[in-house]
């Protein structure tokens, strides 16, 4: 299926690893024009040299910390000047430490804002102009499934993410009649290196292996698995291109069926 993506130009945030960096990957091997942005310039260049290694396409690369909304409106501004607009743009950030709801502190909560909701807000308000002169656009957000199930000891990442969830439903409906499309992506399991590193967290601290605990979460899932990020991004594709032109203002499980949520 030819999704027509060769002339669209992408910008993937916190993209130098995990489902970023291979939803980057698989937008450049459909023949888009692909930056992507991480706060280190040395997780780029690794990301950049990894990508052109298997695609044969170089994608550009910015230095952005979604944590700071002051590196973010840069970081944007220097996308729009390099690009001339983003057509497809994959807001992301880093899941915020698990914490308990009688344990978080306002410096954790206001961080985990900044970097999870603020900042996704910030991208797209950027984005967006462009968007709506050309009358075409797709954003998908990268967000967790803990936004309509709250987790236990994941209050930052619940609260953060309920508040995308509520961005792209409202934001869905003000732009869904000028060829703009806005939805989220509900991660449950996918095996990057944040998952990786809570199983090891929970293997630490119940004195089981690692391999034990990682079973044990895979079996959690209906599909029996965690996916890779090379497993998961196909969906984010097609929502991105003409194809899924009538898909907006869903926030979407891509989890194996984890969730329970009807």
């Amino acid at each position: 299926m030819d999704l027509n993506l060769a002339d669209k130009t992408v910008f993937i945030a916190a993209a130098s690893k995990g489902i970023g960096a291979g939803l980057a990957t698989a937008f450049a091997r459909e023949g888009a024009r692909v930056a992507i942005s991480s706060s280190s310039q040395e997780n780029l260049d690794r990301a950049k040299a990894k990508i052109l290694a298997e695609t044969g396409v170089e994608v550009g690369t910015y230095v952005m910390d979604v944590g700071s909304l002051e590196s973010v409106s840069q970081c944007m501004e220097r996308v729009l000047r390099d690009l001339g607009h983003v057509d497809i743009l994959v807001p992301n950030g880093p899941g915020p430490k698990p914490v308990g709801a009688a344990d978080v502190t306002d410096a954790q909560l206001l961080a985990a804002l900044t970097s999870n909701l603020m900042s996704t807000i910030a991208m797209c308000r950027a984005a967006l102009p462009a968007m709506k002169q050309r009358r075409f656009g797709r954003i998908i957000i990268l967000a967790s499934s803990t936004g309509r199930e709250p987790d236990a000891g994941m209050t930052l990442s619940n609260v953060a993410r309920a508040g995308v969830l509520a961005y792209v439903k409202t934001l869905s409906r003000e732009v869904g009649s000028q060829g703009i499309t806005v939805n989220a992506i509900l991660t449950g399991g996918v095996m990057t290196e944040r998952t990786v590193g809570l199983i090891r967290g929970d293997a630490e601290q119940s004195g089981r292996p690692y391999e034990e605990v990682l079973a044990e979460a895979g079996a959690a899932i209906p599909a029996g698995y965690i996916a890779s990020p090379e497993q998961f991004v196909p969906t984010l594709v097609f929502l991105a291109s003409e194809a899924a032109a009538y898909v907006n203002g869903v926030n979407l499980p891509v989890d194996g069926g984890y969730m329970k949520a009807i």
